[in-house]
């Protein structure tokens, strides 16, 4: 009996898909290739800027509060073109004036994370700015911080950047932290700390909140937070002169696919 054998041939079969990724530490421009449609995205928002001091040694300025942190999946179109928005750090003021807002960072119109608050100023009377409220994320929060003595940390509800810490005015003096900007929940509060200065904590090492600055006759201005890292500006401590706080820092977006 004659046998017939087939001859089957492997060289039409796709190559193996690899991961790629994507990073964005300023605006730009991502195309998606021709065959992906989901893409994985790390958006982190510009964190706020701290609260400044002006003529009051026992006053203190509050943290600004952390940009919104979001990781998640977006349904992307193949071969289309996506501006990439990195949020700068708001900048950290003086006198009676809180901190500004970090800017939204966003993925087009798929994904916009809110800007964390600027810190409270040394007065003791003015709270923490709220944050940007962000789109399509869930994040950290957006509500002011409390008005209080020795001030509170930030505290807001998930749906954008968070709040600016509140400030101070009484020796010794101590600003509240601004909260972080990583919540993964509807509902959930933000980073919140009480007399303290330490900051509120972020979220995949981004978005965490400003230190609050310290008035115990060292007077000094906030430190900036790094560029691209989302967190808050630091408070001023108290001074006789003009004290600025610290700018926040800008944010960050890296994208992963495979292809």
């Amino acid at each position: 009996m004659e046998s017939l054998l087939m001859a089957i041939s492997y060289t039409s079969l796709a190559a193996p898909l690899t991961q790629k990724f994507a990073e964005f530490t300023a605006t730009g421009t991502f195309t998606s290739p021709a065959n992906v449609t989901t893409v994985e995205v790390l958006l982190v928002a510009g964190g706020g800027g701290g609260g400044g001091v002006a003529g009051n040694l026992a006053g203190a300025g509050g943290g600004g509060g952390g940009g919104q942190v979001v990781k998640k999946f977006l349904t992307v179109t193949a071969s289309t073109a996506y501006t990439i928005t990195i949020g700068a750090g708001g900048a950290g003021t003086t006198g009676t004036a809180q901190g500004s807002n970090g800017g939204n960072s966003s993925f087009g119109s798929l994904l916009i994370c809110g800007g964390g608050g600027g810190g409270g100023t040394w007065n003791g009377t003015t709270a923490g700015l709220s944050g940007n409220a962000g789109t399509n994320a869930y994040g950290g929060g957006n509500s002011v911080g409390p008005q209080q003595a020795q001030g509170y940390s930030g505290v807001g509800t998930a749906g954008g950047g968070s709040s600016g810490g509140a400030s101070d005015n009484q020796y010794p003096a101590q600003g509240g932290a601004g909260a972080g900007g990583g919540v993964g929940s509807v509902g959930a509060t933000s980073g919140v700390g009480v007399y303290t200065t330490s900051c509120g904590p972020g979220l995949y090492g981004f978005g965490a909140g400003g230190i609050a600055g310290a008035a115990y006759g060292n007077p000094f201005a906030g430190k900036n937070s790094d560029s691209n890292s989302g967190n808050g500006g630091m408070g001023a401590a108290g001074a006789t002169g003009v004290t600025a706080g610290g700018n926040g820092g800008s944010g960050y977006c890296i994208i992963s696919y495979w292809s």
